[in-house]
């Protein structure tokens, strides 16, 4: 009997490409036209790039960042805060709604 522990695949590199799962991997060929890749070529793609890219969101992302830091990279232009989206649209319309109001010759005053 052979110990398997020891075999690798053939295919396998050094990048650790094989440690990221299939939709992430396939994300990223498809992003970047190629069939194999390194952390630093991941890294070096904007984070705005790669959260338009088909079949990245938010936890894939989350994926690939683990996988980088694991190999001592992390994502470029990473944004430092994180914004709430719901209270961001919320003032957005609020501050259409006033214009709209206001447009149409009404005077709005905020609250003390």
């Amino acid at each position: 009997m052979s110990n398997t522990t020891d075999c690798k695949q053939s295919g396998s590199t050094d990048s650790g490409i094989d440690l990221l799962p299939t939709r992430q991997k396939n994300a990223l060929r498809l992003l970047l036209n190629k069939a194999s890749f390194t952390p630093e070529e991941i890294a070096a793609i904007d984070f705005r790039v790669l959260m338009r890219a088909p079949g990245i969101g938010k936890n894939s992302i989350t994926i690939i960042r683990t996988w980088l830091n694991s190999h001592g990279y992390e994502i470029s232009t990473l944004p430092t805060t994180t914004v709430n989206q719901r209270s961001a649209q919320r003032i957005r319309k609020l501050e259409r709604a006033i214009d709209y109001l206001r447009w149409h010759g009404y005077e709005v005053r905020r609250s003390n």
